[in-house]
């Protein structure tokens, strides 16, 4: 917001708090969305939103409309990264692997975007970078359904079975 939309540095920390503040609301209020939503349809809503506040940062040039546009980014930021680690966990055996898995491509997200989006930052300049981090966000839109399945686990069929056994026995 200083160097893409020209707010003075404290008016750039009060958007980045606007956007934690939004992030925050987002993880609050998650349960109660995914609950209505269900998980994809949470995805596909924060995607949207996301990609809405952020395309609206990217190409807006009032300071304004940017800076109320990162509410909109950050509520869709904030529960991506949780429902894709509940899926793989809930998404058959291995469990763990799969788990490890999203958290360590969450974690190397997190390691290598900042130097890259930085990197085309200095090449194309800092609005034009965030183009990469939309291109991701609106994709999550599309990936949504994979992490609304959910197959029954064998274990949990055996398990449901057996009590039926023994309530007729």
């Amino acid at each position: 917001m200083v160097d893409g939309h020209d707010l003075d540095p404290t008016m750039g920390s009060v958007v980045y708090a606007a956007f934690a503040a939004a992030m925050a609301i987002g993880r609050f209020s998650g349960g109660f969305v995914i609950d209505r939503l269900g998980r994809a349809g949470t995805v596909r809503a924060s995607a949207v939103s996301g990609a809405a506040g952020l395309a609206l940062v990217i190409f807006a040039d009032h300071p304004v409309l940017a800076g109320a546009a990162v509410f909109f980014w950050g509520l869709g930021a904030a529960l991506g990264f949780p429902i894709a680690l509940s899926a793989a966990g809930d998404s058959g055996p291995n469990a763990t692997a799969r788990v490890s898995l999203v958290a360590m491509i969450g974690y190397i997200a997190f390691l290598v975007g900042p130097p890259s989006l930085g990197f085309l930052g200095d090449h194309y300049g800092l609005r034009s970078a965030m183009i990469a981090v939309l291109v991701f966000v609106a994709a999550a839109a599309f990936l949504a359904p994979a992490v609304g399945r959910r197959p029954a686990r064998a274990g949990a069929e055996h398990r449901a079975g057996a009590g039926r056994l023994e309530e007729t026995a």
